[in-house]
């Protein structure tokens, strides 16, 4: 249960940092002024991304519980 808390410490707060540095860029990549509902689209990318990795620690957590 330890392991699973770190982790997703970890997890959550790298998924943070990334969305602040999406929020608080200027211009991207490719050199694309970055006006507020193109970050609203890339973050919603970004929660899509994060799916997957939450139904997983969920399923993990329950895999935990289920064990003790």
């Amino acid at each position: 249960m330890k392991a699973w808390k770190i982790s997703g410490a970890i997890i959550l707060i790298f998924w943070l940092v990334v969305t602040a540095i999406i929020w608080f860029r200027k211009v991207d990549g490719a050199g694309v002024v970055q006006t507020v509902p193109i970050k609203e689209i890339t973050l919603l990318i970004w929660l899509a991304c994060a799916v997957p990795v939450i139904i997983g620690y969920l399923i993990w957590l329950i895999i935990l519980k289920k064990k003790s």
